[in-house]
């Protein structure tokens, strides 16, 4: 999920309430891990650095970890020459990584090995193939530069020289860097700008290690913010993380239908008019983008520039348009996922291709796939559709129908008793009396249509074509059926008279 550009993302209320809730874990002393999807860092236009400004707008102080010089152009040259993917460790060898006792459950990221038959950084490149591949650094490596980049950030270079271990740790001497007071603002690392996963995940666990044992209590001792991919991490580490100890934030279901709503809205093309007509025609297309868009704000804020009609005969030819003008996932990605049950609080081990993809996300309550997905399934589409119709409309066709019942009343050529029994909704027996007034105008716009036929009530050429039109869109909408664009501009008209 992107955003537009158009519209300050801070200004949505779904960042803003997900940004504050990080904020807050924050400040309880917490260390915090944001775990983003890989669309928002590595795709086009991908906004990572943009939110994690708003991230850190949201802080009163804060320690910005630096990514490495060299690590930076080894991780991108590697990154254009490679697929995606990391070296798996070589179990047999040592990594040099110092092991964390007591409270770090993380061995595996501690006694990993460094990639076998790598070179070193700066070393000549290897010609065997189409592809060239760079080398990284080994993981011992990678948190050996981790942490003296944050003991350069925090003025810890260097230490006592008749110290021990603990003094030259640089974790450890956080809880005492500043005149024996320890080291309270969030060290926030992206994850995404490090060379292997197991020293980000060794920053999380150690820093949680070293408050606890130098007895300090919450809100008192270090504290990092790791805001990064699941790929920027050991696999599986987010859910082998003690959540007393390390909020984990994924970016799931942040944006809500009132974030698409406010998207959907300051993108449209002003009205020609501004008379009530065309005011309700323009509620109807923005519930329906909103309704065909969900979550994907960058396809929302794109299709309600592009379907400037808002006709539904040319929703389709509209959105296939936004769609083939910007990246799309993988067929695959929107067609296997399993939609039926709730989303849950993060997305699931066999959701994350598609949520990394930017393929699928939560919204309101329900997993949305992409919009590109209803390109070939007009069934689904048309549901949608129905849908915004049906939210917009439902409330203005039942007010109609509820003033009409004054009509009713006003040309019965029976008595409202009888009308009332015959044509009324149905009663239980045990009700006792109710008075017709009170039957009448619970009746429906088809059991009034009725009556007229039937000769029950007389009614003029122009109340005739208003009751029939409220009863065929009424009609329609009850059988799951959206309205096309004529009978969606009769309604209208009829609804605004």
């Amino acid at each position: 999920m992107t955003y537009p550009t158009t519209i300050g993302r801070t200004a949505l209320p779904g960042v803003r309430l997900r940004l504050a809730r990080l904020a807050h874990d924050l400040e309880r002393g917490r260390s915090c891990l944001l775990l983003l999807p890989k669309r928002l860092v590595n795709g086009p236009g991908a906004p990572s650095e943009d939110l994690l400004d708003e991230v850190l707008h949201e802080l009163d102080d804060y320690v910005l970890l630096p990514p490495a010089a060299t690590g930076d152009v080894a991780r991108s040259t590697a990154d254009a020459r490679l697929p995606s993917q990391r070296a798996a460790p070589d179990t047999a060898r040592w990594s040099g990584l110092a092991p964390v006792l007591d409270y770090d459950d993380g061995l595996g990221d501690l006694f990993g090995s460094a990639p076998p038959a790598t070179p070193e950084l700066g070393a000549p490149t290897l010609q065997g193939g189409p592809r060239q591949q760079v080398a990284g650094p080994s993981e011992a490596e990678a948190l050996a530069g981790l942490l003296e980049r944050l003991a350069k950030e925090v003025n810890l270079q260097g230490g006592r020289a008749d110290g021990d271990d603990d003094e030259r740790d640089v974790l450890t001497r956080l809880v005492r860097c500043r005149n024996g007071e320890p080291e309270t603002r969030p060290v926030v690392v992206r994850g995404w700008r490090e060379s292997a996963p197991s020293a980000t995940g060794h920053l999380l666990r150690r820093m949680v290690a070293v408050t606890k044992e130098a007895g300090l209590p919450p809100g008192r001792g270090p504290r990092a913010l790791v805001v990064a991919t699941t790929d920027d991490l050991p696999p599986g580490l987010p859910g082998q993380l003690a959540r007393e100890d390390v909020a984990v934030h994924w970016w799931w279901g942040v944006a809500g239908r009132l974030d698409t709503a406010t998207v959907v809205a300051l993108s449209r093309p002003p009205l020609d008019s501004p008379i009530a007509r065309k005011q309700l025609f323009e509620a109807v297309a923005q519930a329906t983008i909103t309704e065909i868009c969900g979550p994907f704000l960058d396809i929302a804020s794109a299709l309600a520039a592009r379907w400037a009609d808002g006709c539904p005969e040319t929703l389709s030819d509209a959105l296939r348009d936004v769609i083939e003008a910007g990246p799309a996932p993988e067929a695959s990605l929107l067609s296997d996922q399993p939609l039926a049950r709730g989303p849950g609080a993060h997305p699931d081990e066999a959701l994350l291709p598609a949520w990394n993809a930017a393929a699928v996300e939560s919204w309101d309550g329900r997993l949305r796939r992409h919009p590109a997905h209803f390109l070939d399934n007009e069934h689904a589409m048309a549901s949608q559709v129905w849908l915004a119709q049906n939210h917009v409309l439902l409330p203005l066709l039942d007010a109609s129908r509820e003033r009409f019942t004054d009509v009713v009343r006003a040309n019965a050529r029976i008595p409202l008793q009888r009308l009332a029994e015959q044509y009324g909704p149905r009663r239980d027996p045990d009700e006792g009396g109710v008075p017709p007034s009170t039957l009448i105008e619970t009746m429906e716009v088809g059991a009034m249509w009725g009556a007229f036929r039937d000769g029950a009530i007389a009614l003029t050429q122009r109340d005739r074509r208003h009751l029939r039109v409220l009863r065929d869109a009424r009609n329609r909408l009850a059988h799951r059926t959206p309205l096309g664009g004529e009978g969606l501009q009769t309604l209208i008209k009829e609804l605004c008279r």
